[in-house]
């Protein structure tokens, strides 16, 4: 990922060599990854009761709270926006695990990986989800705690159908993937470890 951003939440020191630019869709999001977006409001909900109904103060954290549900929506709107697209394939079905390849290098040198991910997803491509498909994901990058590490230390990537149902942009994301960069992946799988267990794993070429 090579990194220029006009970005609030993500690193501004770098720009992803294939940025996802993709909107997302809230309620989309919602439903695949309901957990923050529940805490946020109902944290929120109940310091408002508590601020109407016991004491002005409680105003305090509903504040803190609506700035956080703020940051946490803009960081997946960015997240998509800007983020690296990276081809994945599934794995398996029982559970749902997707296979995602990248290069971890800050442009020197190569780090290979492999991550895999449990997730479900009802549709690929707007297709039955079966092991083999293509899966189109947008991914952050996150560095080191040791600012003299040469590349990045993981990944994050996100399956694009778990931010939108415009099937249009779905195929816009796989098409920018190369049969190269999919060629790639598989070679990389080759070297993961069965039975598939979600991880992050170094290849060595």
């Amino acid at each position: 990922m090579d990194q220029q951003q006009r970005s609030v939440t993500l690193d501004d020191s770098a720009q992803a060599s294939n940025p996802g630019g993709l909107s997302v869709e809230r309620t989309r999001w919602f439903s695949s990854y309901p957990a923050w977006p529940l805490i946020w409001l109902l944290s929120a909900a109940l310091f408002l009761i508590l601020a109407l109904s016991v004491h002005w103060l409680f105003w305090i954290p509903v504040v803190l709270l609506v700035l956080m549900n703020w940051m946490y929506w803009k960081k997946v709107s960015e997240h998509f926006m800007y983020g690296c697209a990276n081809p994945g394939i599934v794995v398996s079905l029982d559970p749902m695990l997707i296979a995602v390849a990248t290069d971890l290098t800050k442009g020197v040198g190569e780090y290979p990986v492999v991550r895999i991910i449990k997730k479900e997803l009802s549709s690929i491509c707007g297709k039955t989800p079966q092991v083999g498909a293509l899966v189109p994901t947008v991914a952050l990058y996150y560095a080191s705690s040791n600012p003299d590490q040469s590349h990045w230390e993981t990944f994050d990537p996100r399956p694009v159908e778990c931010a939108t149902s415009d099937l249009s942009e779905v195929q816009r994301i796989a098409a920018s993937f190369s049969k190269e960069d999919i060629e790639e992946l598989k070679r990389w799988l080759s070297q993961v470890p069965k039975p598939y267990k979600p991880g992050l794993y170094p290849i060595q070429l």
